[in-house]
């Protein structure tokens, strides 16, 4: 039996009869050649959808990486937002924008854990206590159990003490008629602060390298015989939606690696818990709205008309310090206002776009204050 006819004898490169040697070889050549083209067009017809599985568990763990990416990302950015100028709110706003990322997904177990490993990072822990100082200035608008004291044409005063407490809270609502940059100019330029309250027997000390929204601050005063000290952490966190600035100072405050000073044997070191909102008056209005908030520690109960007493008259010192030193920003004599002028670290400018932010929304004013629903924000951190 003859297998020529496998061969197409009308292809040129075909020979016109096979030899004889070669005819028992022809089937298994025939064979082994189908053979070999089917292995040859197996592989050709699954590549494409091999290459399409291997893109995918390529995509997989690109998205897995990813997930670490965006926390450490956010981590670092947060953190420079921190240490450069302790810009709480932006870096609130980048945190919360990550977890919501990495926590939305449920199920996906890397995106859990780089969420629970940016929950953990020391940046987030920071700004979670700073934003509940933040948070903390709610109470200026929307105070509890407090009783008003006194009230004039442009300033209230509040007053609160449980029964039997051992502390006391202050309240003060009131216009001043300068812009937000001439009120803080007195708080900020620390080493002037003696050449307009002499009550102060040095200027104050600053404990860390200050920063326009961050110090740490030791002052010293004498009244009468005594000599008072404080010892506080200095807050500031502006807010360039509605225009104002939240302004915290508080003896209790993490010490880390600081080396603070002992306190004098002669001198007597009360806590301090302020809590500061303030407005520009925005709109078409000049002027700022102070909103102050002040816990005093007494040590021990005393009777309420003298809590009251006390209170009157820290609120009338504050008030009459803030408006004296307000009207030297205006005077272009004064070394204020060429610190204004100068403004070395930008804090006045930081000032000045509040100022802007507050002019295009409506008037407040002591009698018309806005919510504390002012003080929300888009990308909120959930702490708990």
């Amino acid at each position: 039996t003859t297998y020529s006819h496998l061969i197409p004898m009308s292809s040129p490169s075909a020979p016109k009869r096979p030899p004889k040697t070669c005819t028992k070889l022809l089937p298994l050549a025939a064979c082994l050649g189908c053979l070999a083209w089917e292995e040859l067009r197996a592989p050709r017809l699954s590549r494409p959808l091999q290459g399409r599985r291997w893109a995918g568990l390529r995509l997989h763990r690109e998205i897995e990486l990813n997930w670490k990416k965006v926390a450490a990302d956010a981590l670092a950015e947060a953190q420079k937002l921190m240490e450069d100028d302790l810009l709480v709110l932006g870096a609130e706003s980048v945190l919360a924008n990550a977890l919501q990322k990495l926590e939305g997904l449920h199920g996906s177990s890397k995106a859990s854990a780089a969420a629970k490993e940016l929950r953990a990072a020391p940046v987030f822990s920071e700004v979670q206590r700073h934003i509940g100082l933040y948070d903390s200035a709610r109470a200026t608008l929307a105070p509890d159990q407090f009783n008003l004291c006194w009230k004039q044409d442009d300033t209230e005063m509040y007053f609160r003490s449980p029964p039997g407490a051992s502390w006391f809270e202050f309240r003060v609502v009131a216009y001043i008629d300068a812009p937000l940059r001439h009120c803080l100019a007195p708080l900020h330029e620390r080493d002037l602060i003696q050449r307009y309250q002499p009550v102060f027997v040095e200027p104050h000390l600053d404990i860390d390298p200050p920063q326009r929204h961050y110090a740490v601050i030791r002052t010293l005063s004498r009244i009468m015989t005594f000599y008072i000290e404080t010892l506080f952490e200095l807050v500031r966190v502006p807010n360039h939606e509605f225009g104002f600035l939240v302004e915290i100072a508080r003896s209790e405050f993490p010490v880390n690696e600081r080396q603070l000073p002992e306190k004098k044997w002669w001198s007597k070191r009360i806590n301090v818990d302020t809590r500061n909102l303030w407005l520009p008056c925005g709109g078409n209005k000049s002027g700022t709205i102070l909103v102050s908030l002040a816990r005093v520690h007494v040590g021990v109960p005393i009777p309420e008309t003298v809590q009251r007493f006390i209170a009157n008259g820290f609120a009338q010192n504050i008030l009459s310090n803030v408006r004296v030193g307000s009207a030297f920003g205006s005077d272009e004599s004064s070394p204020w206002s060429d610190r204004i002028r100068q403004d070395a670290d930008c804090f006045y400018a930081y000032l000045a776009a509040v100022e802007v932010a507050a002019a295009k929304r409506r008037a407040v004013s002591v009698s018309e204050l806005p919510g504390a629903d002012v003080l929300e924000r888009t990308w909120k951190l959930i702490t708990d």
